[in-house]
């Protein structure tokens, strides 16, 4: 191998790890959808509970969000767990709600 080659393949992957450390979003709130409609954006850093069109409650807290309620038959939402400042979703298909942060910009779909 010629050091040309090496040069090249060194530039490669420095600038691939770049481009991945740099295109790695982290958000410090989560988005929440309703019906496909921004229902609201609140901030990881505050403990709360929101209600979401009385179906489904969402829980922040420790900078985590989670769904702790919701009123459809397998609760599925419920078992997806905690999401945070690197990202993930919350989906809940029977009430149409949808729990995002990160960058997750194919999670919300008509």
């Amino acid at each position: 191998m010629k050091r040309i080659d090496l040069a090249v393949i060194v530039l490669v992957l420095v600038f691939s790890a770049a481009v991945y450390f740099l295109a790695k979003e982290e958000s410090d709130s989560v988005s929440v959808y309703s019906d496909g409609e921004l229902f609201g954006e609140y901030p990881l850093s505050e403990d709360t509970v929101i209600d979401i069109n009385g179906t489904n409650t969402l829980v922040i807290f420790d900078g985590k969000a989670y769904m702790s309620e919701a009123d459809c038959p397998d609760k599925l939402c419920m078992k997806q767990g905690k999401i945070g400042e690197n990202g993930g979703s919350i989906i809940c298909l029977p009430n149409r709600v949808t729990v995002e942060t990160g960058n997750n910009a194919d999670a919300v779909s008509r």
